[in-house]
């Protein structure tokens, strides 16, 4: 639960200093920012469709494994998809199913499922992609690894945005701006 308020918080607080960024002003609207606020929680829907073995495994993942969990952003961007079919209209599911799609899509183009590169992937996804990272780095609610600091977080974000498979200025904009500051009850550990 704090995991996805944590992550759509992020969310809005990148696209809110990016709406007013001349290369993204004219996209980035206020009903973008609540869209995005909003599908920003449904980026591991389709991990409904993976073992919670595989899911909560603490050692490393076999290949067979790994398979499993590449497929879920298809599993969760077909579902909102057949939602979207059937309310027939526009909403923030639209956004919600190109997240679930791409979230895990890398800057250079080795992420899956599609191998996206750069600007190919939509706007939404590199977001959430960084807001996720970040929030799985420090928070504590991971099965698998223990929390780490914030500075430690900071470099490693750095570090996956130089080696391509974060998206460089939003990472950069993210630090610089302080924008992993949250109110007090979304903070990891609250």
């Amino acid at each position: 639960g704090l995991h996805l308020e944590r992550i759509r918080e992020y969310c809005r607080l990148l696209a809110r200093e990016l709406s007013v960024s001349p290369t993204y002003k004219d996209y980035i609207s206020d009903a973008y920012i609540d869209d995005l606020y909003y599908s920003s929680i449904l980026h591991d829907i389709g991990k409904v469709g993976v073992p919670d073995a595989i899911l909560m495994k603490p050692g490393k993942l076999s290949p067979e494994e790994f398979k499993s969990i590449q497929r879920h952003p298809i599993i969760g961007g077909d579902a909102i998809m057949n939602v979207e079919s059937k309310i027939g209209i526009r909403s923030f599911l639209t956004l919600g199913r190109e997240i679930a799609y791409c979230h895990h899509e890398k800057w250079d183009g080795t992420g899956y499922p599609k191998a996206l590169r750069g600007e190919e992937i939509p706007l939404s996804a590199r977001i959430v992609s960084l807001a996720d990272v970040y929030d799985a780095l420090t928070a504590q609610d991971r099965p698998y690894k223990p929390a780490i600091p914030h500075d430690k977080s900071c470099a490693i974000l750095r570090d996956m945005a130089a080696h391509g498979k974060l998206n460089p200025a939003l990472v950069e904009l993210f630090i610089a701006k302080e924008l992993y500051r949250l109110p007090e009850e979304t903070k990891p550990g609250a």
